[in-house]
């Protein structure tokens, strides 16, 4: 996505939301980010998953969460793998 887009699309979320962040509802929320990442299905260019987010604490916790998650899942992929071949 262009960074064009990525300003136009922060703009419109911002205007929605007052500048709120969605995790906590802080206000002057920096940075626009995916609700569901894009990794598990979320869509990109969705309004409806994207909203501001505080860098810090909110996007680095947040972050912590799903890498944690993705390597739950990842996991559980490898050893799925390692039961069919059985």
């Amino acid at each position: 996505m262009s960074s064009d887009t990525v300003r136009a699309l922060k703009r419109r979320v911002a205007r929605r939301d007052n500048g709120c962040c969605y995790v906590r509802g802080g206000e002057d929320a920096d940075e626009l980010e995916h609700i569901v990442p894009v990794s598990q299905g979320g869509a990109a260019r969705d309004l409806d998953n994207l909203g501001l987010i505080h860098s810090d604490p909110c996007h680095r916790e947040k972050t912590a969460r799903e890498a944690v998650e993705g390597s739950r899942r990842a996991r559980e992929k490898k050893i799925q793998k390692e039961d069919r071949k059985g």
